[in-house]
């Protein structure tokens, strides 16, 4: 069964189907696209070497711009009375976890039909899926450990853009009238971070344990339907992997909060740093 059912077409024969056209005949179940064309939802698009790198240089332009926002914007003191910035922080942040929860829809196999396929498809950003950015028109045969091992490596490439910017910050500071980074600083908006995008990180993690079942019994990886599930090989490589990511993010990061909470009466009085360290936890609160 073919993921998406237009990936496939009927022959005269109803024992016999092909691959759709613009999809490679020679993979499974027809999910990769003919060389020289990308795939970007359920189509194949044609790679236009000219403006291909367009997507991938605004990609990473956006995500330094977060970075660097997110380090100014959520390090202000704290104060008695809540703030504009604040009452807006908050709001925004109600919206990124309503807009995640709502980007699981874009993982249903269901034709959603206009407005509605643009919306989920741009939603789509939100649980790292870089077909935006067309990685099959810079290398093809593309598997699906390295496509997956991009996607929930990008809390990872998070936390080392931060390392980088702080040294950056640290390097250029004497020869500019710009304050360094702080430490402190950093590593709480490291940590906003990964709070705002913890729903779309567990997503991620969990995609190599999502299977659907073909008419012959044998299941297949949503996400990846070349991937046989239980037959070892690619699928096993992606079941190690992503164990060890929901330890990672999904325990190591929420056993880290949940200590942080418990222990800030007594480390807020004796260490003061620790409110900055942790001002992603208890902005919200006086």
């Amino acid at each position: 069964r073919c993921i998406p059912p237009t990936a496939c077409v009927q022959t005269d024969d109803p024992r016999v189907a092909r691959c759709a056209e613009r999809h490679d005949h020679e993979s499974w179940v027809c999910s990769r696209c003919e060389a020289g064309y990308w795939k970007w939802k359920d189509t194949c698009r044609e790679c236009n070497k000219s403006t291909a790198l367009v997507p991938a240089i605004f990609a990473v332009i956006l995500f330094l711009s977060v970075m660097v926002l997110t380090y100014y914007l959520c390090n202000s003191p704290v104060t008695r009375n809540a703030s504009t910035l604040l009452s807006t922080s908050v709001s925004f942040g109600m919206m990124l976890t309503a807009v995640q929860s709502l980007s699981m829809l874009a993982s249903i196999s269901v034709s959603w039909a206009a407005p509605w396929s643009g919306l989920l498809g741009v939603m789509q950003l939100l649980s790292f899926d870089l077909q935006i950015v067309q990685p099959e028109c810079f290398a093809e045969g593309i598997t699906a450990i390295s496509a997956y091992s991009v996607r929930v490596l990008v809390p990872v490439a998070t936390v080392l853009g931060y390392l980088l910017l702080y040294s950056i910050s640290k390097f250029v500071a004497p020869a500019t009238k710009l304050r360094p980074w702080e430490w402190a600083k950093t590593v709480n908006s490291a940590a906003q971070v990964w709070q705002a995008m913890y729903i779309s990180i567990l997503l991620v993690a969990f995609l190599p344990f999502q299977c659907h079942e073909h008419p012959n019994g044998r299941t297949a990886v949503t996400e990846f339907p070349e991937v046989m599930c239980g037959e070892g090989g690619e699928h096993a490589g992606l079941v190690a992997l992503g164990s060890v990511f929901i330890v990672l993010y999904g325990v190591g990061f929420f056993g880290a909060c949940v200590w942080a909470i418990f222990r800030a009466p007594a480390l807020s009085a004796t260490y003061p740093e620790f409110t900055q360290y942790t001002r992603f936890l208890f902005y919200r609160f006086r």
